[in-house]
């Protein structure tokens, strides 16, 4: 009973929830804290864009951002020494609604990134959430 109730205050504390979701077997590095804006991206987000990146370094970073119809989810790699990697860098469009629309992969090299933005094809798409993970 008690712990609901923690748990209860805790949602009401802003930034005080349940961490955000990871996959099984990551977890933040602890090096660089996370970022987290609004609009906070579902769940399935981050979710569905791990099974498109299958990110095969243990160190990645994971950045969503914000646009007026579309979610922009990029990963980009930090292998270790002897490590392989397939792609430093992966960029996927999303819908704002699971199920709404395709998931459009995007070429790196098209973005500008900014330090709370990333531009494409002319569209500002706003920082929501940045982690540094680690995959054990």
């Amino acid at each position: 009973m008690l712990n609901a109730f923690l748990f209860c205050l805790l949602a009401l504390v802003p930034g005080g929830g349940p961490p955000p979701l990871e996959p099984a077997g990551v977890h933040a590095s602890g090096a660089i804290p996370p970022f987290q804006g609004e609009p906070a991206p579902p769940a399935w987000v981050r979710l569905d864009s791990h099974v498109l990146a299958d990110p095969d370094c243990r160190h990645y970073g994971y950045e969503v951002y914000a646009g007026d119809t579309q979610w922009l989810v990029r990963y980009v790699m930090f292998p270790e020494a002897r490590e392989e990697f397939r792609e430093i860098e992966q960029v996927f469009l999303f819908p704002m609604q699971k199920g709404k629309g395709k998931v459009e992969p995007v070429a790196p090299a098209d973005l500008q990134i900014e330090p709370l933005a990333a531009r494409w094809k002319g569209r500002v798409f706003k920082l929501v959430d940045r982690r540094d993970l680690i995959r054990d």
